[in-house]
């Protein structure tokens, strides 16, 4: 755990900017697209996230996407924002299957027959 707290401690700038470059993209598209701006500010914390941890996951398991420096560093960072983006939307599709779940289990009582009022 220290490692990893040492290794987002080292992120540097570029990382970062990039990740939220990507991230405020990926929120536009959700709020003005899709039109979900609740949506959209609950998943800035985890694009951004998947933003800043992707280069320390590749660099430890030593993939690369391309030769040049910059070049593979905003590929991780789009694949961990990508990645990120996959787990909002994995998230939000259990949670529509768990209420269409509760919703179907639900015996609804019957309604009382109408009894018309006699004047």
């Amino acid at each position: 755990m220290q490692d990893l707290m040492w290794q987002l401690k080292n992120t540097d700038s570029f990382t970062f900017y990039t990740a939220a470059v990507f991230t405020a993209l990926v929120f536009w598209f959700i709020r003005e697209i899709v039109d979900a701006p609740t949506l959209a500010v609950g998943a800035v914390p985890v694009l951004m996230a998947g933003g800043l941890l992707a280069p320390i996951f590749f660099r430890a398991e030593m993939i690369t996407l391309a030769y040049d420096h910059d070049t593979n560093l905003a590929a991780v960072v789009g694949v961990g924002v990508l990645a990120g983006l996959a787990l909002v939307i994995g998230m939000k599709w259990l949670g529509t299957l768990f209420v269409e779940y509760r919703v179907r289990r639900t015996r609804l009582a019957p309604m009382a027959g109408r009894q018309r009022v006699r004047r």
